[in-house]
């Protein structure tokens, strides 16, 4: 309390001087403290409080306080991102291809690709698309049904998920993990796919090698044309894994910048579920284990940009 209390004039100088600065991973952030209204008057993006009294500010700083500080009800830096707009496009429908046309439709001219993922009640509650009656009428209903890698490879095909200007955000809490490895695993896929594209020895090499597996089988294809936007990207591997087509220290590699790069969110928050819409798969206590469980493979992989749970 003492230390709030101690360093609150330095802060409260921090956004009211003209401009204030401040460190991101060892970069310096310089920005205005105020914008400039169509009458030039000048608005505080940021307004301290004017308390006096200290228990009166040690009660905010404590219970609310600016953002960037503890508890931080006003999220953990400073102040947002201000390169592109706090807005997601929210889509989900029917099969993987139709939710990938609609997102390309979405963000089509955007300088920014923020998508935002429904997911059928059949994903929700981690099942399988069947003939079931009590599944059948559900598939794709209100949201993507996706069941399976290439599925998830055919959703966001065309967007580059390690490109600084894509955020991906699934609206999933009970199968979240799996929904998660899916998603990852594209991610990583598609960056072995650049890298195998990126050398046309080494890309007809990989493709020799799909062809031999699936020689006496059906592979999986994108069905119908793809969307304005869509080069393809992620769908040069559906049907295989990337550690099958390069050498494990190169999938390492990739793997590992591919995890330090990703950005977006699940919501995997399974309170919510226990209290709302109850997609709870599994019990509280497991789904609470694996949450954590997450988390620490992120922080022991440098998962930076993905945040694990949205509350």
């Amino acid at each position: 309390a003492l230390h709030l209390l101690r360093e609150w004039p330095a802060r409260k100088a921090s956004v009211t001087a003209e401009f204030t600065e401040y460190q991101v991973r060892g970069k310096t952030i310089h920005v205005d403290n105020y914008r400039e209204s169509l009458s030039h008057q000048k608005i505080p993006k940021i307004a301290p409080p004017q308390y006096r009294d200290w228990g009166d500010l040690l009660r905010f700083l404590m219970r609310e306080n600016l953002p960037g500080g503890y508890p931080y009800t006003g999220g953990v830096y400073p102040y947002r991102r201000t390169g592109e707009d706090p807005t997601r496009m929210f889509a989900g429908e029917g099969t993987p291809e139709r939710t990938n046309r609609r997102f390309h439709y979405l963000s089509l001219g955007q300088p920014a690709a923020r998508l935002s993922t429904a997911f059928d009640s059949v994903t929700l509650y981690g099942e399988d698309p069947a003939p079931r009656p009590d599944i059948y009428g559900k598939i794709g209903n209100s949201g993507v049904s996706i069941a399976t890698l290439d599925d998830m490879k055919k959703l966001y095909s065309g967007f580059d998920l390690c490109d600084p200007k894509t955020s991906v955000s699934m609206t999933i809490n009970g199968p979240a993990p799996m929904i998660l490895a899916m998603f990852m695993n594209t991610a990583i896929d598609q960056q072995v796919e650049k890298y195998l594209r990126g050398d046309a020895a080494r890309w007809d090499a990989a493709h020799a090698r799909i062809a031999e597996l699936y020689r006496d089988r059906p592979r999986s294809q994108y069905l119908g044309a793809l969307p304005e936007g869509n080069d393809g990207l992620g769908l040069g591997l559906l049907g295989v894994s990337g550690d099958e087509v390069v050498d494990a220290e190169t999938y390492a590699r990739i793997k590992a910048e591919t995890l330090r790069s990703v950005r977006g969110t699940v919501q995997a928050d399974i309170l919510k579920e226990d209290q709302a819409q109850n997609t709870c798969i599994f019990s509280t206590e497991f789904a609470l284990r694996m949450m954590g469980d997450i988390q620490q493979y992120f922080v022991e992989h440098q998962v930076r940009n993905f945040y694990s749970v949205s509350i």
